[in-house]
């Protein structure tokens, strides 16, 4: 799939808390926070802003949608109550761009998609894979790497390199040069196998990358694995065997919803500015140079 195909209908899912995550950060490490005459912490926003518009300039997306996680605890946090447990507490000059990022996303009249119980990823799996169907291409902007499951033909993914407007696009043409992987859902069974420490999947303990890609490229999946297993020997045998169960458990926490109902209609995602909204918004961050782009025209 050509990146920026012309004279087609292009959806450019973004997932919103990774584009604000990285970009408070980027500004932090300088030591700045910007704030607004309020005193309102706007350092995220702003560079959410920027990866926001660059990527849709980039893409030439004529369809944009920003998904959102809605609350801490989803059906994974069910099935494992340690899902992403380790996870450190928001920075708090971080915590207030929050409800300021839905306002803001709302402002470039650009829906803000989430549903409870669901993590924002399920909510781009899921109009990724509707959108695909009826012909149109969708790009998702994102820095996590479990996205890549949902690459399939009219889907791909522009992964945030370091550098502002560097990305990674991956689709089903360079997957397996880029990343080593066959198939877009080895990415699961790969974690399910390694399991994944960002987000406290266990996987099979002392299973690492290089022998998950070994099982996966031999078995072609978990289930592969253990239909073979005869053919596997020694300690690693005895692992797979006896963590079974948590193998089966980190492939269901791994892998994305793509079937979630979602309501979002294409036509909502049309990108196009109602400019005195627009501005509103961003004259109360006090985003100047924003301000100047959009009131120019």
């Amino acid at each position: 799939m050509n990146e920026t195909t012309e004279n087609k209908q292009h959806l450019l899912i973004v997932d919103s808390f990774a584009l604000l995550f990285r970009g408070f950060f980027a500004m932090a490490m300088s030591g700045n926070y910007m704030r607004n005459s309020s005193g309102l912490y706007t350092n995220g926003l702003y560079q959410f802003t920027k990866y926001m518009l660059h990527a849709i300039d980039t893409f030439k997306a004529t369809h944009v949608a920003c998904a959102f996680d809605m609350g801490a605890k989803t059906f994974r946090n069910e099935r494992y109550p340690d899902y992403k447990a380790n996870r450190a507490a928001p920075p708090e000059e971080l915590v207030p761009q929050f409800d300021q990022l839905w306002e803001l996303v709302e402002a470039f009249s650009i829906p803000c998609v989430g549903k409870a119980g669901y993590e924002a990823d399920d909510v781009i799996g899921s109009l990724a894979k509707r959108y695909a169907a009826e012909g149109i291409q969708v790009t998702i902007l994102t820095g996590d790497g479990d996205s890549l499951q949902l690459i399939q033909e009219d889907v791909q993914v522009a992964m945030m390199k370091k550098g502002f407007g560097n990305y990674e696009v991956i689709g089903l043409h360079n997957l397996q040069e880029l990343k080593g992987i066959a198939h877009p859902s080895q990415v699961i069974e790969m974690k399910a196998l390694m399991g994944d420490a960002s987000d406290n999947i266990p996987g099979c303990p002392n299973v690492g990358p290089k022998t998950a890609q070994k099982l996966i490229a031999e078995f072609g999946s978990v289930e592969g694995v253990f239909a073979n297993i005869g053919q596997i020997k020694g300690k690693l045998k005895d692992r797979l065997i006896e963590n079974r169960e948590l193998i089966h458990l980190s492939h269901e926490l791994a892998t994305i919803q793509v079937d979630v109902e979602i309501d979002c209609s294409l036509s909502a995602c049309e990108y196009k500015i109602d400019v005195p909204k627009l501005l509103a918004k961003l004259e109360e961050l006090e985003f100047k140079s924003f301000i100047r782009q959009f009131a120019a025209g």
